[in-house]
């Protein structure tokens, strides 16, 4: 796969808007949200987060955090303070997790370089259990691929080991 061909992938389940973030709520509208939304689908694998909300929240909380502010560090310039997640081309398990094949496809090129960031594996996953991700920059990521010999799939199989897909992270949704 060429560079330039790169487009990330965010899942979604049938019926909702993919473009609301809960974490983008204030608290106390989140936990009510999150309850809601636990209730309505309490069969469904992408909505158990919802029902450990009090465990979740904090977690996501946290994760976001740390990775905006390395981020920023890095150059970012995050205007959300929660991003919009994505993962780098397409991934199975999280169409399944999401059991649709609703989804936003963006090419990585209409993606402004200082409104994108890149985890290696789910930043709060890592978090929760005791790693921190590593974030890339836009230039980063490329330059990793291109040590690759410029092979997107040679980087996913040197880099993802463990881990189901590379997560995207978008900071603003107005310029996508």
């Amino acid at each position: 796969m060429n560079m330039d061909k790169l487009f990330i992938t965010h899942y979604f389940y049938p019926g909702t808007d993919p473009w609301k973030n809960i974490m983008l709520l204030p608290e106390e509208d989140a936990f009510r949200k999150a309850e809601e939304l636990a209730k309505a689908h309490p069969d469904t694998t992408s909505f158990g987060r919802f029902a450990d909300f009090e465990n979740y929240y904090p977690a996501r909380k946290k994760a976001d955090q740390f990775v905006r502010e390395k981020f920023i560090q890095l150059g970012g310039k995050p205007k959300l303070p929660h991003p919009y997640s994505f993962t780098l081309l397409e991934c199975e398990y999280l169409r399944e997790w999401f059991d649709s094949s609703d989804k936003i496809i963006i090419d990585l090129d209409d993606v402004p370089d200082d409104q994108v960031s890149f985890t290696i594996g789910d930043s709060c996953a890592l978090m929760i259990h005791g790693n921190e991700p590593v974030v890339l920059t836009k230039k980063m990521l490329f330059e990793r691929i291109g040590a690759c010999n410029g092979s997107v799939d040679a980087f996913l199989k040197e880099s993802l080991g463990k881990y189901a897909y590379v997560e995207v992270q978008v900071w603003d949704r107005h310029n996508c």
